[in-house]
């Protein structure tokens, strides 16, 4: 019987810190919508209802659909979760349409009860909040301050929910829990 296939977080931090460093990126917001871009990837935004965003692999090309009527904020996260099964995955073979792959991104998809989303999830997390560029903003010192949480999530360009999370695992040992 195989063992569950673990989460690569060691690979997905590795790969972020390139992806800056290719890009010069040296300072919030990162942008991610540039980066995708520079791959070939189409973005397009649209009403996708319940679904925040889905990557569709069709030979050489590759799209990423966001749904428009999200904040932006969550628009980011999910380019970047998006992007994130771009490098990370070949997508779900079991759901196969005239030569088509398709992963989609819903709200299972923060369940982490699947590797794939939870590495997608991690790759977001890490390319829009760089764990450098937490410590140079000195993100330690908001642990425990919800004002502090919002200052970097707006410098971030991210939501303060994402924000709190990820300070929460940067900085898991400072927290008072």
């Amino acid at each position: 019987m195989n063992a569950p296939r673990r989460a690569r977080y060691s690979k997905i931090e590795k790969l972020v810190v390139n992806l800056l460093e290719k890009h010069q990126i040296e300072k919030a917001p990162v942008p991610v919508e540039s980066i995708v871009a520079s791959y070939g990837i189409h973005l397009r935004k649209g009403d996708l209802e319940d679904v925040s965003g889905l990557i569709v692999r069709d030979g050489t090309s590759v799209t990423i659909g966001v749904n428009g009527k999200q904040s932006r904020t969550r628009q980011r996260f999910t380019i970047a979760h998006e992007f994130g099964h771009f490098l990370l995955h070949e997508g779900m073979s079991s759901h196969v349409d005239h030569n088509y792959r398709v992963n989609f991104r819903s709200k299972e998809s923060s369940l982490a009860v699947d590797v794939e989303e939870i590495e997608a999830n991690f790759f977001a997390a890490s390319l829009l909040m760089p764990k450098q560029f937490l410590h140079e903003a000195n993100a330690v010192e908001a642990v425990d301050s919800d004002r502090s949480v919002g200052r970097l999530a707006a410098k971030f360009k991210v939501s303060q929910h994402a924000m709190s999370l990820r300070i929460g695992n940067v900085y898991r040992e400072h927290s008072p829990f």
